[in-house]
């Protein structure tokens, strides 16, 4: 959250919630787990089993679920919530299916396909690997020295490594192995053990059982750093094999990172792929250029109340009314 929403949080008051029941509500998180994973811990916060149940309450005491079909469909109605995964990490199937299906519920996974199996990781996971190794290693100054000098880091303290460390570019991603080497790790045994995302056989089962699976990109890069071309490439590709592999009719998207600087272009020709696609964004409660474009809100941070959450982002949504950016702009 920024300066403001935090603002807006800490004046919050839970028991305004039912005056925010008339909407639609998009929840999505990344994963639930009751301990730390190295590919996640250096990167963001996250609910435990406990937390996400608790959401769970909350949002089917004051919303109606709804199926991700009926999206689909067209038949969603106000008051309703649906809940979605990015990633295809391991833990939509360990933890959060069995949670679902229990409640009753279905949900949407969007899925990167290379990553699926694991066979190979995300540049992003690899680097909170990297660093939790390190930590283990007291941080070994020669260590950080021969890492800085490959990316061309500059730093001053262990604090200061570790910042740049997490934002080398997407562009020099494929010096990551040579980090593997130099530390003597073993990555690929890292995936055969940790398993860090879903396979297709259990994609194929969640699939069986109701839930619904979307694409994600092939590899999850930061659009804003390709082409048009290049993002169409990677947004279709991550779609078609879905259909491909397990037969699907629907076309489902969210955008990695970020939607906010994905141009009308690149939605125009989403578009003239599958006229009933629906794209999925993460800039919270906004309105879109096209109502096949949905917009999310996080919940995944653990140390903001659902109740409190939900007040708060429907104020951030009157700020930005008043401010004139709730309608997003696409170029």
């Amino acid at each position: 959250m920024g300066i403001i929403k935090n603002t807006l949080y800490h004046i919050s008051n839970k028991r305004l919630l039912p005056l925010f029941k008339n909407q639609f509500l998009f929840p999505y998180y990344h994963i639930v787990r009751d301990n730390k994973v190295a590919h996640i811990e250096n990167l963001y916060p996250y609910k435990n089993t406990i937390q996400f149940k608790n959401d769970l309450e909350v949002l089917l005491k004051n919303y109606t679920p709804i199926n991700p079909d009926d999206l689909i469909q067209h038949k969603s109605q106000k008051n309703t919530f649906l809940i979605s995964f990015d990633d295809g990490l391991e833990e939509i199937y360990s933890v959060v299916y069995p949670i679902l299906k229990e409640k009753g519920l279905s949900a949407i996974f969007f899925i990167n396909p290379v990553y699926v199996d694991n066979n190979i990781g995300l540049y992003k996971h690899y680097i909170s690997i990297i660093i939790s190794h390190l930590k283990q290693r007291n941080f070994d100054k020669n260590l950080l020295d021969k890492i800085s000098k490959i990316f061309y880091i500059n730093y001053e303290t262990t604090g200061d490594f570790i910042s740049k460390f997490k934002n080398i570019p997407y562009s020099e991603r494929n010096k990551i192995n040579d980090i593997f080497h130099i530390l003597n790790f073993d990555i690929e045994a890292y995936l055969k053990e940790q398993k860090p995302y879903v396979s297709k056989v259990q994609i194929q089962e969640m699939m069986n059982d109701g839930f619904f699976f979307g694409g994600h990109t092939m590899t999850h890069p930061p659009l804003n750093k390709l082409s048009v071309e290049e993002q169409k490439t990677e947004i279709i590709g991550s779609i078609e094999w879905l259909k491909l592999n397990f037969g699907i009719s629907y076309s489902l998207f969210a955008f990695p990172f970020s939607d906010k600087n994905i141009s009308r272009k690149l939605l125009n020709e989403l578009f003239q792929y599958d006229q009933n696609i629906l794209l999925f964004g993460n800039s919270g409660l906004k309105k879109d250029i096209d109502n096949r474009i949905i917009q999310r809100v996080s919940f995944e941070n653990p140390t903001k109340q659902i109740q409190k959450h939900i007040v708060t982002e429907n104020l951030y949504k009157c700020f930005n009314q008043i401010t004139g950016k709730y309608q997003i702009k696409r170029k």
